[in-house]
């Protein structure tokens, strides 16, 4: 029998070796909930190669936050190995497959999904005799049902599912309120504007600088008269933001003066290059966006479990292991495939590979210095190190800790580092000398660094331990005079004393207040306005997490900042395991970046939301456009009454496309009667500026 299955695998192995993939797969999401938070899958698999199929083979996968149920009486296992990295084996009841022949298997999940890309990633096949991987591939049925969408249990559906009635009562919202006199056509709106009775022509004006340091600092006093701009600063950034908004002014234009000053110094964006990895290019881009809407902070996560993305030259490891993701048994070339998966670790095109050289890293500081921000690099610890730990081949190791019992909240199980080793903390002085030599060939100032501090698993360190390791931290960032920053969990380790900038990613207003009082600056990185990597809404088409809530543009807008003296600034996120293009980046970024850039430079706005609603999509939405950059747009709403049906959407030129059969699209002109003959749903979608929006449904049953 093994001889026979020996040349059944040889054979298999001839046909994928010439270019053929042996096996293809189709994957089809079933309901919620069919027990307590148990989600289940239909996963077909199709011999499309000549032979039969054996019981030699291991199928890899990629799959975050939902975790395969054990089934004794299934005839494949299916375990997870590491975070979202799955294999799938036939096991001892496996019946060989012929070839052109089809099963499918039923796998329960614990967890949930309600949007159609919440599906494993990266398929690819080893067979044991020459262990080399083939990419397989995988359909995935669309969402057609409504149980695919909702989730049973009551206590998921504190959000709504996005249905047609939903969204048109959130659009009417937005655009049906009060609005202002005059608002200027940029983001954020000056504190006070002056309208006089003549033209003033900005483009053609002489421009006058004065210094003037009783002027808030980073603020700045415009005063235009019909040929010459008289332009007021305390600093160089304030010269720079004056520049910012005349060039976004109507040229001529009534404006004779503006003053104008952030209320918080700290405005920034979290880009996480980690989980998922995007160039150079991709980085200035956002920077050039950022340093239009007047924010003055790249927060830089530069490192994680799923790779280390920055070169050290005095750690050349790092980089030439960790900055790759792919097929390997070992973790000695490459780490293992993560998020969307693959198992080519030399491919460049891949988001799982690619890291920022020490040249590029300084081009970045030079470029974001021009622009008047700040780069603050992130290398999280102790926890959240797994990438840097197999890097170094055990010189972050230590048997006892290691064998210690934890699971990480992205489900790691070894992603600590050895935090009793000398090397650790010389590890770390080394990561930060290699900083400290990149921002003064950049001529940049290095004044913060971040060290996470988050999710250390539980089991993982003692307290002594943990707190002995931070300590030493806080002596390195002390020599090179550099204050600490780190997310919420490092107050259990730094005194306020260290003066460590806290970063409160908590919902509410309990755990940001109790740090101020203590003395901590903190700075406001609430999940459910300021997670930009959460989904736009409830809704099966959207991509995004949303275990903290959900967030679109209005979400970092439409709220009040906590106001205390140690509330520095606002900070947006942008966590990466959901993104799989840099166009997703800006899908997720745009528009919401409109709402932070307000909310942190006006905490106090004068806009009401109809004004910055029209703001988003008739001035910056238009400029995203005209640039090149992707963007999200807001999907319609659908209103029934009776047998009339309305729709809107938030944005003036927007047109609203709907079909009653699935097939017929038409553009919706005014309010319709349904025919006599019901249809079952009726669905409608936006077209505006060359976008389309996700697709509204609503259920006439």
């Amino acid at each position: 029998m093994k001889k026979i299955t020996l040349f059944l695998t040889s054979l298999l192995l001839l046909s994928c070796h010439s270019g053929k993939a042996p096996l293809s797969l189709h994957w089809e999401f079933g309901r919620n909930d069919v027990k307590p938070f148990v989600a289940e899958a239909y996963l077909t698999i199709t011999n499309t190669s000549s032979q039969t199929l054996t019981d030699d083979w291991t199928l890899y996968y990629c799959l975050e936050a939902m975790t395969p149920i054990p089934d004794s009486t299934a005839e494949i296992d299916i375990r997870q190995i590491q975070g979202s990295y799955h294999r799938i084996v036939p096991n001892l009841s496996f019946a060989p497959l012929p070839k052109d022949s089809s099963r499918t298997y039923c796998i329960r999940f614990r967890g949930s999904a309600h949007q159609e890309n919440r599906h494993p990633e990266g398929f690819f096949l080893v067979f044991d005799a020459d262990n080399k991987p083939v990419t397989i591939p995988c359909t995935y049925a669309p969402y057609t049902r409504k149980e695919q969408m909702l989730r049973g249990i009551d206590y998921w559906e504190k959000t709504p599912y996005a249905d047609g009635e939903y969204v048109w009562s959130y659009n009417q919202d937005k655009i049906s309120g009060p609005v202002s006199e005059q608002v200027l056509p940029l983001i954020p709106q000056p504190k006070e504007v002056v309208y006089g009775s003549t033209l003033n022509d900005i483009s053609t004006a002489a421009r006058i600088l004065q210094e003037d340091s009783s002027i808030p600092a980073e603020g700045y006093r415009i005063r235009l008269t019909e040929d010459t701009v008289y332009i007021a600063a305390s600093s160089e950034a304030g010269y720079f933001y004056a520049e910012t908004t005349l060039r976004q002014l109507p040229s001529p234009c009534t404006v004779s003066f503006i003053y104008d000053y952030p209320d918080m110094p700290h405005r920034g964006v979290m880009l996480d290059i980690v989980r998922n990895f995007y160039p150079v290019d991709s980085v200035l881009s956002i920077l050039e966006v950022m340093a239009e809407q007047k924010l003055n902070v790249l927060h830089f996560h530069l490192s994680d479990d799923e790779a280390w993305r920055i070169e050290m030259p005095s750690l050349p490891e790092l980089t030439a292991m960790a900055s790759r993701r792919g097929y390997t048994l070992t973790e000695t070339e490459c780490l293992f495939p993560m998020y969307c998966g693959g198992w080519d670790y030399t491919d460049p095109h891949s988001t799982a590979n690619g890291y920022l050289t020490r040249e590029q890293y300084i081009r970045i500081l030079r470029f974001a210095k021009e622009r008047h921000i700040r780069v603050i690099p992130e290398i999280d610890m102790p926890g959240h190190m797994r990438a840097c730990k197999k890097a170094m081949h055990g010189l972050l190791n230590d048997s006892t800790l290691d064998a210690r019992t934890y699971y990480g909240a992205q489900e790691y199980s070894d992603n600590v580092i050895a935090v009793t080793k000398p090397y650790a903390l010389t590890f770390i002085e080394t990561v930060v000398h290699d900083f400290a030599e990149m921002y003064k060939e950049a001529g940049c100032e290095f004044a913060h660094f971040n060290i996470g501090g988050d999710e250390v698993p539980e089991g993982a360190l003692t307290e002594e331990e943990h707190q002995a390791f931070i300590d030493g931290v806080l002596d390195i960032l002390n020599r090179y005079h550099l204050q600490p920053m780190g997310w919420e969990e490092i107050t259990h380790f730094c005194k306020p004393e260290t003066q460590a900038v806290c970063y409160s990613w908590h919902n509410g207003e309990e755990k940001p207040l109790e740090m101020a009082n203590a003395g901590y600056p903190v700075v406001l990185a609430t999940a459910n306005h300021l997670y930009f990597d959460f989904a736009y809404c409830r809704h099966h088409e959207e991509k995004g997490l949303h275990w903290g809530g959900f967030t679109d543009e209005w979400s970092s807008f439409d709220w009040i900042p906590l106001q205390h003296p140690n509330i520095i600034g606002l900070n947006a996120q942008m966590w990466a395991e959901t993104f799989r293009s840099f166009a997703q980046v800006e899908w997720q970024l745009y528009p919401k970046i409109f709402g932070l850039a307000e909310r942190a430079w006006n905490n106090h706005s004068a806009l009401t939301l109809a004004d910055y609603t029209r703001l988003v999509y008739q001035v910056e939405m238009p400029h995203l456009a005209a640039t090149g950059r992707n963007f999200h747009i807001q999907q319609p709403g659908i209103h029934l009454d009776n047998d009339t049906v309305y729709m809107n959407c938030v944005m003036d030129g927007g047109d609203i496309y709907y079909t009653l059969d699935d097939h017929t699209w038409q553009r919706y002109t005014a309010p319709f009667v349904l025919p006599a003959e019901r249809p079952a749903i009726i669905k409608a979608r936006v077209e505006y500026l060359h976008h389309r929006s996700n697709t509204t449904w609503r259920w006439l049953d």
